[in-house]
């Protein structure tokens, strides 16, 4: 083999040796975009939950009201006076 055909055989080594990065690279781009979407669905996600705990805490809270509310007037309904 001469030093010319092994100079050949070596580029044509590197040669895929760079297309396999690039296609590498080009994963990696893909696998990045797609990690930052799914932070993004995070983001949305965690504000779902927090304005899901409020409506929770809203409801929880007329709840009670209600329940004292309800418990007033059956005292007052006892009594039979309404102050």
């Amino acid at each position: 083999m001469t030093d010319s055909e092994k100079l050949d055989l070596l580029l044509t080594k590197v040669q895929g040796m760079e297309t396999e990065m690039q296609g590498m690279k080009d994963e990696m781009q893909g696998m990045k975009k797609k990690l930052d979407k799914l932070s993004l669905g995070q983001l949305e996600i965690k504000k779902e939950i927090i304005m899901l705990n409020r409506k929770i805490s809203d409801t929880y809270d007329v709840a009670l009201d209600a329940l004292g509310t309800s418990t007033e007037n059956r005292v007052w309904l006892e009594k039979g006076t309404l102050a």
